[in-house]
């Protein structure tokens, strides 16, 4: 019997041998775990950005919106024409100038004056004379939208405006010379007119356009005209009175306010200013 035994022996041991083959131990689970996952590869970096330029900055407005110069004419030793025995003209344009600086200031405008007493004299100096010279350089200074050199007449009735005689140039150019400064702007105040000519014409004020070299207008750098106070209907006296000129005054004021956003800078505006004669000389 051992023959036998020895061949079971034998069979037995092939068999466990090829069960090892055809089914491999399983491994352990630490020798299972999964191996560490290897870390993601970092995203590529953003395409560098484009670069930004701010909006070009536009150039000052060579004018303050909010700011309007009047210019009574004459005072002082300086009376003007003649109205009647009684009306002088510089009388009449300081009386219609401060009706207008309290209709403006209602308004929201900053109004400079010239001159706001009698005496026509240099600011700080009472004993020097205002030239005409000095007060285009007080006008241009305050950088106006709109500059009105006040004058007052007995001939013809109603309002008189006058713009420059000088040809309109396309734009300011550096050191214009000072007689000749407001030929940039000569356009912008042949608008102005306009606008004042249409408020006046609608609120049947008689009207005179022209064109005029008053000075000191052809050296305001700014939109100028000559406003001219004439009477209503043929009687001096309506130049003094309060009635008239009011009416005439809350007419432009309100113009004005339309004015102020409509005005525009010269072409090619320059910030440089003509250089003025030396203070204090007669034109």
């Amino acid at each position: 019997m051992k023959p036998a035994t020895s061949a079971l022996a034998k069979s037995a041991a092939i068999l466990l041998a090829l069960a090892s083959i055809s089914c491999p131990a399983q491994n352990s689970p630490a020798q299972t775990s999964a191996a560490p996952a290897t870390s993601p590869a970092p995203p590529p970096p953003p395409p560098p950005a484009t670069p930004t330029h701010p909006a070009p900055t536009p150039p000052p407005t060579p004018f303050n919106r909010s700011v309007i110069l009047l210019d009574p004419a004459h005072g002082g030793l300086d009376s003007g024409s003649r109205i009647s025995e009684s009306i002088v003209e510089k009388d009449v344009t300081l009386t219609f100038a401060f009706k207008l600086r309290s209709l403006l200031a209602a308004r929201g405008f900053s109004v400079v004056m010239t001159r706001d007493n009698d005496a026509a004299t240099l600011p700080g100096t009472p004993n020097t004379p205002l030239t005409l010279d000095d007060r285009a350089g007080i006008a241009n200074h305050a950088h106006p939208v709109a500059c009105l050199l006040l004058h007052a007449t007995a001939a013809g009735a109603g309002v008189h405006l006058y713009s420059s005689e000088l040809d309109a140039t396309p734009g300011e150019t550096f050191g214009s010379p000072w007689l000749t400064a407001q030929a940039a702007w000569v356009t912008q105040s042949q608008r102005l007119q306009k606008n004042l000519a249409q408020a006046l014409t609608r609120a049947n004020v008689p009207l005179v356009l022209s064109r005029a070299s008053v000075r000191p207008v052809d050296s305001l750098t700014c939109p100028a005209l000559v406003v001219e106070l004439a009477p209503a209907g043929g009687d001096n006296t309506t130049l003094i009175e309060g009635g008239y000129q009011q009416h005439v005054a809350e007419v432009i004021a309100t113009a004005l306010v339309f004015w102020q956003n409509q005005a525009q800078p010269p072409d090619r505006p320059d910030s440089a200013t003509p250089t003025p004669p030396v203070t204090g000389a007669q034109p």
